[in-house]
């Protein structure tokens, strides 16, 4: 049986879980294709998906209506936050993953009695179920100026989102390429030995930052993808070149795999 907790708080013990929408779909795309005039159809452009959202319907039984009232008063008080929650799904495999959720629209209420059935819909902004737990370890040691490694991502959608962790020592600029989808990073300055350089996405943002100096994302460029460093589904080929590495030299990728 599939279950779903809304921070800490699991759905089932507000009631009876009469209805579960839309986990199971898939998240619409937003943009279009290209129309030029004077020329037949479009032209394919790319799309993203767009946010999307999962409604629960939950049938909440009381011994009285003032009984019905308190409880009702605790659903209130749990789905009144303002920040993002995390709706966690643990499938009938045991396999957890997580969505930040936000509760947007009013409560459907229709009661009968002290017998209340509620709708709530809840709002992921980014539209992907990802595993609780990151992908493997994947931490290399190049030893080379042309070092191949991969990255293997397990979800059904691309990654766009991963952090890099680089731990000196680099003595000159590293480019780390991906030949499977032809995304190309390049860190430019050095990193000394047992240092280390962070690159990734935060709230929409890119950032990369060193262990001692702090920020360094001026120091970043990148190409092939308006990501950072995408990693498509499954296999990634993975280069990392650079002149100067030495001592224990190392390149890490972490995400929490996403699933559509």
């Amino acid at each position: 049986m599939t279950t779903f907790a809304y921070g800490v708080t699991q759905l089932e013990t507000l009631g009876n879980v009469t209805l579960i929408n839309d986990y199971l779909d898939l998240p619409s795309r937003r943009g279009n294709n290209v129309t030029i005039p004077h020329r037949h159809g479009t032209v394919f452009v790319q799309k993203f998906y767009d946010e999307r959202t999962i409604a629960f319907g939950i049938a909440v039984l009381g011994t009285s209506l003032a009984d019905l009232e308190t409880k009702m008063a605790t659903i209130h008080g749990l789905f009144s936050e303002q920040t993002q929650q995390t709706l966690t799904i643990v499938y009938g495999d045991t396999t957890t993953k997580t969505a930040l959720v936000t509760i947007d629209k009013p409560l459907q209420v229709q009661r009968t009695g002290s017998l209340a059935r509620i709708v709530v819909e809840m709002t992921m902004t980014e539209p992907f179920f990802r595993l609780s737990t990151p992908i493997a370890d994947n931490t290399v040691t190049p030893n080379s100026n042309d070092f191949h490694f991969h990255v293997t991502n397990p979800g059904t959608v691309e990654e766009r989102n991963p952090t890099i962790i680089l731990t000196g020592l680099y003595t000159t600029s590293t480019t780390i390429t991906n030949s499977t989808n032809g995304a190309v990073l390049i860190y430019t300055g050095t990193i000394a030995a047992t240092d280390t350089v962070t690159i990734g996405t935060l709230n929409g943002e890119f950032y990369a930052t060193h262990s001692v100096s702090g920020n360094v994302i001026g120091n970043v460029t990148h190409s092939g993808s308006s990501a950072l460093m995408p990693f498509s589904v499954g296999l990634n080929e993975m280069q990392i070149a650079s002149a100067g590495q030495g001592g224990d030299t190392r390149v890490k990728v972490t995400f929490n795999a996403p699933f559509i």
